[in-house]
């Protein structure tokens, strides 16, 4: 029993950006009978060490279903990976998009991560991130697809296009090196349809490693390139330097498309919540906050390089 002494501390609301609108206050997430074993949400903090034994990178990382899945009682379709490699040398990420219209892009979404970054640590063993052979290993991974599908769906042959009909992932793959340079940590992205990668600087600004989704259209488009057949070829992979106090950010387009370019609310809301690495169940909080029109799933990992003492 308590005594008088001892005070519980702490408390939860949900985060809103802007107007909620009707939907927040009305949906109730509706269990899934098709897919009981599929959670909700999933949540990772963890710190990583490098090559030395000692912390060299604090992960946040979440994946939470978007209200309009919870209200239909669908399945959450996002999804992302977390590996190191052996040596503590590099963490590899990944995080994966499912594209609504295909029913079965949950398992698009977790085959590509899983075995995506799977691979990319098997390369990492022999190859330099700077060598490596992106579009052969983007290849892989929709050879990955296609195969597990052909064994998973019995009406499924070894074509993509019939394979991507029933599934299909937007990705993006980030290699870190813990081993920081004089600048800070490098990394190295690929990216795949909508998904999207940034570094937030000291500042607060988010600095874009991608062109930023429908910045300057006309007319707004929801059309997305994805795995296992892309409708465009891929954007070459992007080679950044993650400063000391600057964060990077890897999500998809739940998030993605409420921040926008970052210079709004939802990227002020955000960045002044990553300043220092939030609490892993806070995390997930703030990337499912509400927002009116926004109800897809959410999902990003953040990383938080630790700065060598002087």
């Amino acid at each position: 029993m308590a005594t008088p002494a001892e005070v519980v501390t702490g408390g939860f609301e949900p985060y809103v950006v802007g107007s909620a609108g009707r939907a927040a206050g009305l949906v109730r997430p509706a269990f899934v009978p098709d897919h009981p074993d599929r959670p909700d949400t999933i949540v990772d903090g963890i710190v990583v060490n490098g090559s030395a034994g000692a912390p060299a990178a604090t992960v946040r990382a979440a994946s939470v279903r978007g209200l309009s899945h919870r209200a239909y009682a669908t399945v959450r379709q996002d999804d992302y990976a977390l590996r190191v490699t052996p040596d503590g040398r590099y963490l590899v990420l990944c995080v994966a998009d499912g594209v609504s219209a295909a029913p079965l892009s949950h398992l698009a979404a977790c085959w590509a991560a899983q075995e995506g970054t799977k691979q990319l640590v098997r390369l990492l063993a022999t190859t330099p991130p700077a060598d490596l052979g992106w579009t052969e290993f983007i290849g892989y991974v929709a050879t990955v697809i296609v195969d597990w599908a052909g064994k998973t769906i019995a009406e499924l042959d070894a074509d993509p296009v019939a394979v991507a009909r029933k599934m299909s992932a937007a990705l993006s793959f980030a290699v870190v090196d813990l081993a920081p340079t004089g600048a800070g940590n490098t990394v190295h992205l690929m990216t795949i349809g909508d998904t999207s990668g940034w570094i937030i600087g000291q500042d607060g600004y988010w600095f874009p490693l991608q062109p930023v989704k429908n910045a300057g259209a006309d007319i707004y488009s929801s059309a997305v390139s994805a795995l296992p057949a892309l409708t465009q070829p891929p954007a070459p992979p992007v080679t950044a330097v993650l400063g000391p106090g600057e964060v990077l950010v890897v999500m998809t387009d739940g998030v993605g498309d409420p921040l926008g370019d970052g210079s709004g609310v939802v990227g002020e809301f955000l960045a002044r919540a990553w300043r220092e690495p939030p609490p892993e169940l806070a995390f997930a909080a703030q990337i499912s906050f509400t927002r009116r029109t926004f109800d897809d799933d959410r999902t990003a990992v953040a990383v938080w390089p630790v700065t060598p003492a002087s």
